[in-house]
């Protein structure tokens, strides 16, 4: 007994030790930043504060491997947070979880209520998970000043509503949503009510059936049962997910016998007439293997070269001119055609920051080497290889001088922060 209270007693120890690293991460996260930001010169350079202070932002989230609103949002609660609070974080009592729940659900929060209950608050965080002291301290804020609470929710209900999509892996994507309590409740409600109607036959996981209640809810559709009753009513054929391709030459057979009957999860396959075309994304995926010249990753390969010769000038096209001595029609024109700017952003979904996240429609379509107004045929040339989406942030950023891009061969993107630290973007497959 004596030794797993001393076991337990080393877990909580490392806790905190961790604890108060995070809190130490941040402040010098806050450091940084403002070493980075005390040099601004508007009226040299025009270089702002605001723009040292996001070009710095972008620094630690390419050199963290995270985004500009990660890392913002990160350095805004360090330096909103309530000195007890923040006394807590550093000596490790609280973790980053509930640091953030306690920053988030005051936010906004009168002084005077604020100072009224964060004794309060801290006690509940020793005590309980992230979740259950957000709704804590909301019961608080509600008993120390309702008219306050009623207000903010009112506010936060109409301002603060939002989709995000967030790419997965194997082609699928999450959708969070965010929404009133009464909204959510009454979404949940609708799936539920799908999934009650299915037979308890139906193959599929809990999981599996809410999220296929939410995309048939999307598309004005009911939730089809998969049980094999359902499906054969329906003329589908249930193959086993797991079936194993056949060789080549054989054929393909079916049988309503229950020895051979598929076991386990097993999903519908609509059969088409026999005069039907099938749908092109049924052809078979182009396996050929791909080789790249000279072995390693892209990423790798790249950097050992551009970092054994930095001065060199690696860019594919420097000119901006994409190889052609005669610009195509359109190459003249600052603003991309319509076509080109659909293609550009079919081919690139976000912008082209390193680890930015923000999609391409909602980009500028940006110069890799600067449009030359004044003579637009000696400066870069509006074409594929010359234009993409850089949002406002970063586009600004590259206008301002303070990062630099070029494009290598291999459709690499090669991009230099202020401080001479080399990024790549791989191409989109």
């Amino acid at each position: 007994m004596a030794d797993d209270h001393s076991a337990l007693a080393d877990v909580l120890g490392a806790r905190r030790t961790s604890n108060a690293a995070a809190a130490s991460e941040l402040a010098l996260m806050d450091d940084y930043v403002h070493g980075r930001t005390a040099c601004a010169s508007p009226w040299d350079t025009g270089v702002t504060e605001k723009d040292l202070y996001s070009s710095a932002i972008c620094e630690l989230a390419a050199a963290m491997s995270s985004t500009f609103a990660a890392i913002h949002n990160k350095l805004q609660m360090w330096r909103q947070l309530r000195p007890l609070v923040r006394s807590s974080f550093i000596n490790g009592s609280l973790d980053k979880d509930r640091v953030k729940t306690i920053h988030d659900h005051l936010l906004h929060a009168r002084p005077e209520t604020v100072v009224a209950i964060e004794a309060e608050v801290l006690k509940a965080a020793g005590e309980m998970a992230p979740g259950t002291l957000g709704r804590e301290i909301d019961r608080l804020l509600i008993e120390a000043d309702a008219e306050w609470d009623r207000a903010v929710r009112k506010r936060a209900a109409r301002t603060e509503k939002r989709i995000r999509v967030r790419r997965r892996a194997r082609g699928l994507s999450s959708l969070t949503t965010v929404m009133t309590d009464g909204e959510a409740d009454e979404q949940l409600s609708r799936i539920d009510a799908e999934v009650t109607r299915l037979h308890p036959e139906d193959p599929r996981s809990d999981d599996q059936r809410r999220g296929d209640a939410q995309t048939a809810l999307m598309r004005g559709e009911t939730l089809v049962c998969e049980c094999s009753t359902c499906l054969t009513s329906r003329g589908d054929v249930a193959i086993p997910e797991t079936a194993e391709p056949q060789p080549p030459g054989a054929t393909e057979t079916s049988t309503a016998s229950s020895e051979s009957a598929p076991q386990g999860p097993v999903r519908p396959i609509r059969q088409l007439p026999p005069d039907a075309t099938p749908p092109e994304d049924t052809a078979p995926p182009d396996d050929a293997p791909r080789s790249r010249p000279g072995g390693g990753t892209l990423i790798e390969r790249w950097r050992t070269i551009v970092e054994s010769n930095p001065l060199a000038v690696h860019a594919l096209h420097p000119d901006g001119h994409g190889g052609m001595t005669v610009p195509p029609p359109g190459a003249l024109s600052y603003k991309p055609s319509r076509a080109l700017a659909t293609q550009i952003r079919a081919d690139h979904p976000y912008c082209l920051h390193p680890g930015c996240d923000v999609p391409s429609d909602r980009c500028d379509l940006d110069h890799i080497v600067e449009f030359d107004r004044q003579n637009p045929e000696r400066g870069g040339w509006t074409i594929p290889t010359n234009i993409g989406p850089r949002c406002r942030l970063h586009h600004n950023l590259k206008t301002r001088k303070l990062w630099r891009t070029e494009l290598l061969p291999e459709g690499v993107l090669h991009i230099v922060d202020p401080l001479g630290r080399h990024y790549f973007t791989a191409p989109t497959l």
